[in-house]
């Protein structure tokens, strides 16, 4: 887990530094990958791992107080807290070389992502259900997050992506999510326009509706079959 992050920062470090050098909208770059990195991945792993809990957990639904939706809420827990140990290893050692890794707006910035992991965990319990009746799509799943790397802002702010396409890119929640919190992270970064801290709020509201009513229907045939 700690191995994952450190990698893709001193790899894309690398090669910005010799494609553009150090900074980038007015911030040292492995500061700014970190600050919309490690986000993109806790949200990542969280809906992945959401997606398989119904297969890793199946045994403990033979006790009759365990439900599935124990199991995601568990899940969500253990993954947000490795995620805060790994993020606060990292930036103590940033901070130990020197860099600056002060949040501008810590409460704001806690906030969104509070906002961004209810997001992942309505996403990947839609995932659950999806692929606990349709198995194969677990694949197309996760390859889905390869290119959402790329457009969602992590290497690179929002305002670097191409421009006729911003329209399109700005339905993805997850582009929202890092630009508001390099936003409140770093001082002088200015999301695109078309961010929003409602659009995110509403996505998620609706996902959370359809996912927990899903699962509602859903659930006994969850515990009853094998699937997933």
């Amino acid at each position: 887990m700690l191995l994952e992050p450190i990698v893709h920062l001193l790899v894309f470090s690398l090669l910005f530094a010799m494609l553009r050098g150090r900074t980038l909208s007015g911030v040292e770059y492995p500061v700014f990958i970190l600050v919309g990195m490690a986000p993109f991945l806790l949200y990542r792993n969280t809906a992945l791992r959401l997606m398989d809990s119904l297969r890793e957990n199946r045994s403990l639904f033979g006790y009759k107080q365990i439900k599935p939706l124990d199991t995601y809420l568990a899940r969500v827990i253990v993954e947000t807290c490795i995620a805060a140990t790994v993020y606060a290893i990292l930036v103590f050692g940033f901070a130990w070389f020197g860099f600056d890794m002060t949040i501008h707006s810590p409460l704001e910035w806690v906030a969104t992502l509070l906002l961004g992991l209810l997001f992942a965990f309505g996403l990947g319990m839609l995932f659950a259900l999806i692929t606990h009746a349709l198995p194969s799509v677990k694949i197309v799943i996760r390859m889905a997050f390869f290119p959402l790397y790329f457009i969602s802002g992590v290497l690179l702010p929002a305002s670097y992506l191409p421009q006729a396409m911003m329209p399109v890119l700005l339905l993805n929640p997850f582009l929202h999510i890092l630009e508001l919190i390099r936003a409140e992270v770093l001082p002088h970064y200015t999301p695109v326009d078309g961010v929003s801290a409602t659009y995110v709020i509403s996505f998620t509201t609706v996902l959370l509706f359809l996912s927990l009513g899903a699962y509602r229907a859903r659930r006994m045939h969850l515990i009853s079959t094998k699937n997933g």
